[in-house]
């Protein structure tokens, strides 16, 4: 059973323990299982560069992913996770930082709004996150694979991130 919504003023706390309170799935897009993958280094098995391999684990990646979605004014993507997505790793399973839960509090204000009254939902914050990761994973994943001379992917994730920062701060 789902811990009830926090009624009120959220804060990271709250956050951390909802996501703590119950094992949610976090999702990445199926078909760009092994693109991503090739970007994790705890996935390539034996010492690598981190300019050739900027995402430490899977689940930087998704927030990475999250993160682009938002300041791209990406659309989630449609549908059930389970759809379009596997599962790589719980909520449970010691990941929910106070950075992560940060990023997923900022998500659900933008997309839900404080006024929501799911808002304070880790079921629906997590499916909204799972399915802004989805939308941002491509941009991320074309920006990645680039093959400008002289660049590392680091290199073309960091320039990445300045353009976001860039397109959110010109808005405000």
């Amino acid at each position: 059973m789902d811990p009830p919504p926090i009624q009120g003023e959220l804060t990271v706390s709250d956050f951390a323990n909802l996501f703590l309170s119950r094992s949610y799935s976090l999702v990445l897009p199926t078909r760009d299982k092994a693109r991503i993958e090739r970007y994790v280094a705890m996935h390539s098995g034996r010492p690598v560069s981190l300019e050739r391999v900027p995402f430490r684990r899977q689940v930087d990646f998704w927030a990475f992913s999250i993160a682009t979605a938002l300041a791209r004014d990406l659309e989630p993507l449609d549908g059930p996770a389970t759809r379009w997505g596997t599962v790589f790793i719980y909520t449970s399973q010691g990941i929910m930082d106070n950075d992560l839960c940060s990023l997923l509090a900022v998500v659900a204000a933008a997309k839900m709004g404080h006024d929501d009254p799911d808002v304070g939902d880790p079921r629906r914050i997590v499916d909204l996150s799972n399915r802004l990761a989805g939308a941002g994973c491509p941009v991320v994943l074309e920006k990645l694979s680039e093959n400008a001379l002289r660049t590392t992917p680091l290199d073309r994730a960091i320039e990445l991130a300045r353009s976001l920062q860039g397109r959110v701060r010109s808005e405000e």
